[in-house]
């Protein structure tokens, strides 16, 4: 069962976010950076406006070619271990199964701030 953080006086619960993201700046050749949060949105603006001075800087990786959502933490920081242990052939395997063109997906955050379905379901898929 995913935790839940109260929001507000009114009672409600919602559950959550865990990301797991990784940034390019080219196709296959590029470098490419895992990163995980818990607002992607806000650390994609983060990664634009330069503040985070880390690798994905440096290296000028400024698109997003793939990410991942989940709600339980104890199977997002399973995931996340295991995705940081795969070796790059791996990694793009993975980028390529659901990006195949290499496009930024950042516009998808813009409007609702979480995946498509599709992507979701086939983060949870992958990690079971």
């Amino acid at each position: 069962m995913s935790q839940a953080k109260q929001s507000g006086l009114s009672g409600e619960t919602t559950a959550p976010q865990y990301w797991l993201y990784i940034l390019s700046n080219s196709k296959p050749s590029g470098p490419l950076y895992l990163g995980d949060t818990t607002d992607l949105l806000n650390r994609m603006k983060e990664h634009h406006a330069g503040l985070r001075r880390d690798y994905a800087h440096y290296h000028r990786l400024d698109r997003l070619v793939y990410f991942e959502v989940w709600d339980d933490h104890e199977k997002f920081t399973a995931r996340l271990r295991r995705v940081r242990n795969w070796p790059r052939d791996m990694r793009l395997l993975l980028i390529e199964s659901l990006n195949p063109e290499w496009e930024n997906l950042e516009y998808r955050l813009g409007e609702h701030a979480a995946p498509s379905e599709t992507f979701k379901k086939r983060g949870e898929e992958k990690a079971a």
